[in-house]
């Protein structure tokens, strides 16, 4: 009896896992098809354009039966407070898939840590992850700078190590105000097999407007790193992207916000939604092999910010 019962554990302990494979590879397969997958070419489809989404009841609803969404954005805070009402991506967000980011709020990363993201991905189930992210700034001292970038490329190479085998695709953020600096974040990426890198963008817009300064360091960064494939966060505008490198096949931001006329009372939701289609499209196109080639960029003399 005994070995009977035995015997049938392990058959249903097989069943189960050859269950959790089939799900990575379906997953993987769907990942795959938005370009955020490590190590196989980037698809030949439209660039990602992804809307940065709050815990909101309008931002879910617009997000519902979205055809026009392949993929959408929200902060581990937000994914924590859905984790903490018994929801996962595929609950909160059925129609999509689920890209979490840590581009948060300083005092808020504080209280991020490995233990603490590796949690919330286990528990949110998300299909792409930002993690880790940590303030570095150009008024910090070099000797500052170094230490914050070597403690988060520790905890990146923790988290992405434990995170492996879930079926999550890791976009490691560059970070750095040198080359030196960044050179030892790609160094770090290579070495995890991680050829979809992360830029984060809104930093360049928050005391006027630096966007020739972020054109400029994005053309560098793909210079310098050689990444597949980068995603931009914090900036969907068009003259901008225009101007990025073809390597950048996704920008995340929330400009959609009033680019759908979310705000406009006047409007339902499909009117809202048809809206956020055709102006997702336009940018489609740009992310398909509108932008400039290194060295090909010039300014086109017309003022524009970055979410």
């Amino acid at each position: 009896m005994l070995k009977f019962r035995l015997a049938k554990e392990a058959a249903v302990s097989s069943i189960e896992e050859l269950k959790q494979y089939e799900m990575r590879r379906e997953q993987r397969a769907t990942i795959e098809g938005t370009g955020f997958a490590a190590g196989v070419p980037l698809p030949d489809n439209p660039g990602v354009v992804i809307p940065r989404l709050e815990r909101t009841i309008a931002h879910k609803e617009f997000a519902r039966g979205n055809h026009h969404i392949s993929v959408v954005m929200i902060s581990v805070e937000a994914a924590k407070r859905f984790v903490e009402r018994g929801e996962t991506a595929a609950s909160a967000f059925p129609d999509a898939l689920v890209a979490v980011t840590t581009t948060i709020h300083d005092e808020q990363l504080e209280w991020w840590y490995p233990d603490r993201e590796v949690d919330l991905v286990r528990d949110f189930q998300p299909h792409i992850y930002l993690p880790c992210d940590r303030p570095v700034y150009a008024t910090d001292r070099p000797a500052e700078r170094r230490d914050t970038i070597q403690r988060y490329l520790n905890d990146l190479t923790d988290v992405a190590g434990r995170l492996s085998n879930d079926p999550v695709a890791i976009v490691p953020l560059v970070k750095g105000i040198t080359e030196s600096e960044r050179q030892r974040c790609y160094q770090t990426f290579r070495e995890l097999g991680l050829d979809r890198w992360a830029y984060y963008c809104a930093q360049y817009f928050l005391y006027g407007n630096r966007g020739e300064d972020l054109v400029r360091d994005v053309h560098s960064v793909v210079k310098e790193g050689s990444p597949r494939g980068l995603v931009l966060v914090g900036l969907q505008s068009g003259s901008y992207l225009s101007r990025m490198p073809s390597e950048v096949f996704a920008a995340a931001g929330k400009r959609w916000i009033d680019q759908s006329n979310l705000r406009n009372d006047v409007l339902d939701m499909p009117q809202i939604q048809r809206h956020y289609g055709t102006w997702k499209r336009h940018i489609e196109n740009i992310l398909d092999g509108g932008q400039t080639h290194l060295n090909d960029y010039v300014s086109p003399g017309v003022i524009a910010y970055g979410d």
